[in-house]
């Protein structure tokens, strides 16, 4: 197998980019519009725009509060990290000498008393966890094969299961942290500044201290723990520890208070986060948006929390590939949300358009049919294409949200004018490819219409061609 190398972004476009847009004209709102358009990376600003909406930078700072607070972070990281390794050396040197310090009083002390101590794991099965699981990540990369480079990556883990022991290290983790790392590595480059003779601007100094090559690591610790608390450690969560935490999470991230009892009575049986999220996605968010394909799943019995566990949990990794997910994240992560206090709520409106991108198709599958397909779901060519589904659906809710009829939402169940979805013999006749012949040119031109309408009312946002497509059938005879 060749191994794939991770490419570098051109150094001088990125200090452009950086100078353009955060230096003299730096605009959040702007930033987040770059994300939802899928522009960040083509725009060499990827790197620095994921601290900022990861929260390692604050948008209200100023540049010079971004430096202070950059450099105070990377250094408490160093410390943390050294005093780890200082330890870990400690007691590794008591294993060779083949120290009984399980049974040793003293040593049960110091061990109990360090940054290391997890009360779910012991130290060397944790280690060993996560090397195991990263010998099994991106493998298709040169650089994941690389032992040092996967030394760093799981000291990351390893070092923040410590320092939040309350959930550990859970498989899962790796790929977070790895989808951060193809996200910055790109423009993290060697800084020069302190070698002789080194001679450079201050718009080149400034991105250097910003993307610094020999601080990847720490900013990697860095927007890792904060993605984690941004919402995505609920996902790792082992469950709440009451009924009260447990209502106080549904209610906060139920839209549709009207639904918030039927949720309540649906999860007395598990308090576990990503069942109860995944849960809510089906049975309150898919429910009212689609209520139609909601009942399809009811009727055939399809447990859509398996799948959607998978989705969630990692934040489509393992349905995408690399480069999509990269795009994806960036709308997750930058758009605004539906609101105040819901982190991330943008994870659920990406799966319920993964679901609604395909439903005319899942509504004529019975339940095997849907779930090999909802566990190996179909190919997307355009990504871009279901950022902007999803931010229509986001609209949608947003309407329903203030009282508004939202007329998406009959778009989404209205493919096609003369199609009833409801019409079970439509159904069979879709089922059994009866499609009635075309019975002249104005019949072919005006069913070409209609499918290019439903395109345009789901995801193509090129108005222009799609008309222009219409007049070139209209005009040629």
């Amino acid at each position: 197998m060749s191994l794939i190398e991770i490419p570098k972004e051109s150094k001088d476009l990125c200090i452009n980019a950086f100078k353009e847009n955060i230096l003299n004209n730096f605009n959040l709102e702007n930033l987040s519009k770059l994300s939802s358009t899928g522009q960040l990376g083509q725009k060499y600003l990827r790197g620095i725009a994921w601290k900022i909406f990861l929260g390692v930078l604050s948008p209200n700072d100023s540049l010079e509060k971004w430096k202070e607070d950059l450099s105070y972070l990377r250094a408490k990281y160093k410390i943390l990290s050294d005093k780890l390794k200082k330890q870990q050396n400690f007691f590794e040197e008591a294993d060779k000498k083949k120290e009984a310090y399980n049974n040793d009083i003293k040593t049960s002390i110091l061990r109990k008393n360090s940054i290391v101590y997890n009360p779910f794991r012991p130290e060397k099965e944790t280690k060993n966890l996560i090397n195991l699981d990263l010998s099994r990540t991106f493998q298709e990369f040169a650089l994941f094969r690389d032992e040092n480079f996967r030394n760093k990556l799981s000291h990351i883990l390893f070092l923040w299961s410590v320092e939040n022991s309350e959930f550990g290290y859970q498989q899962g983790m790796n790929d977070i942290l790895s989808i951060i790392f193809f996200a910055l590595y790109p423009y993290y480059f060697k800084n020069n500044l302190n070698e002789k003779n080194a001679v450079m601007n201050k718009e080149e100094e400034l991105y250097l201290f910003f993307n610094d090559e020999d601080e990847l690591e720490s900013d990697l610790y860095l927007c890792f723990d904060k993605a984690m608390k941004k919402g995505i450690d609920e996902f790792y969560e082992f469950e709440f520890s009451s009924k009260e935490k447990q209502d106080a999470y549904i209610k906060k991230i139920c839209l549709f208070s009207k639904e918030l009892e039927n949720i309540k009575a649906l999860n007395n049986e598990t308090n576990l986060p990503l069942y109860i999220r995944c849960s809510m996605i089906i049975h309150e968010k898919l429910k009212i948006l689609d209520f139609e394909l909601y009942s399809h799943f009811e009727k055939i019995g399809l447990n859509g929390i398996i799948f959607l566990q998978r989705w969630v949990k990692c934040v489509f990794i393992r349905e995408f590939n690399i480069k999509d997910v990269l795009i994806i994240w960036d709308y997750i992560i930058s758009s605004p949300e539906i609101q105040t206090g819901y982190d991330l709520a943008k994870i659920d409106i990406v799966a319920i358009s993964m679901l609604l991108r395909i439903r005319n198709f899942l509504l004529l599958c019975d339940q095997n049919q849907c779930f090999l397909t909802l566990l190996q779901y179909p190919k997307i060519d355009n990504i871009l294409e279901l950022v902007i589904f999803s931010e229509k659906i986001n609209d949608s809710i947003n309407d329903l949200l203030s009282g508004k009829k939202s007329l998406f939402l009959e778009n989404i169940t209205n493919f096609d004018p003369n199609l009833e979805i409801g019409n079970n013999n439509m159904i069979n006749t879709i089922k059994n490819n009866e499609i009635s012949p075309i019975r002249n040119y104005e019949d072919g031109v005006e069913r070409l219409e209609k499918i290019l309408n439903k395109y345009k009312s789901l995801m193509v946002n090129d108005e222009n061609e799609i008309n222009n497509i219409m007049q070139f059938f209209k005009n040629y005879k």
